[in-house]
């Protein structure tokens, strides 16, 4: 079990460091690898529609042809928002939506870059298998500083508009376009 929470850990480090994990990780849409090639010069962290590759996270996926697809992504890299992601044992994903080296949102995420389970919860809990086990809030990343505030009580996040109404104590992080990361 520590074997597998070694490794889990590992991934997060490399995740929430923007970092990508495997040079063979490949985004389901070819234009955002591309695009990423093009506009920072490094692949996007990420595989599937997960993490940057998801294509939510430009224009709530919605764009007209690969210029446009590029003018999201350069929007959504200036913006701010930090996302990583670490695989789960079950085929899912966790994906971390960080402010600086803060947590702000965690949720589980299927391969199709889909919330699936909102909240810290489900990512952190006591016993193997888990990223982080309880207690274990503080991360140090390699070259990234200090990682903090995840845990049990994390908030989750939903992909949503940039334009919609925010129920209390909600908060939206810019990613590009019209779209958006609710943290609830």
């Amino acid at each position: 079990m520590s074997k597998i929470l070694t490794a889990l850990t590992f991934c997060v480090l490399l995740a929430l460091a923007g970092r990508p994990l495997a040079a063979s990780a490949q985004c389901r849409d070819p234009w955002i690898a591309k695009a990423y090639q093009q506009a920072a010069n490094r692949a996007p962290v990420g595989q599937a529609d997960v993490c940057e590759c998801n294509t939510k996270l430009y224009n709530n996926g919605s764009w007209g042809n690969y210029d446009e697809l590029l003018g999201y992504v350069k929007q959504f890299l200036q913006s701010g928002t930090r996302v990583g992601y670490a695989p789960l044992s079950n085929g899912n994903f966790a994906m971390a939506v960080l402010t600086g080296n803060q947590v702000s949102a965690v949720s589980v995420v299927n391969s199709g870059g889909n919330v699936i389970a909102p909240g810290g919860a489900n990512v952190v809990a006591a016993g193997g298998g888990n990223i982080v086990a309880a207690g274990g809030g503080n991360i140090v990343a390699a070259g990234g500083g200090n990682i903090t505030g995840l845990s049990a009580s994390s908030p989750g996040f939903a992909f949503g508009s940039s334009r919609s109404l925010l129920s209390a104590g909600q908060q939206r992080k810019a990613t590009s376009g019209s779209g958006a990361i609710v943290i609830r």
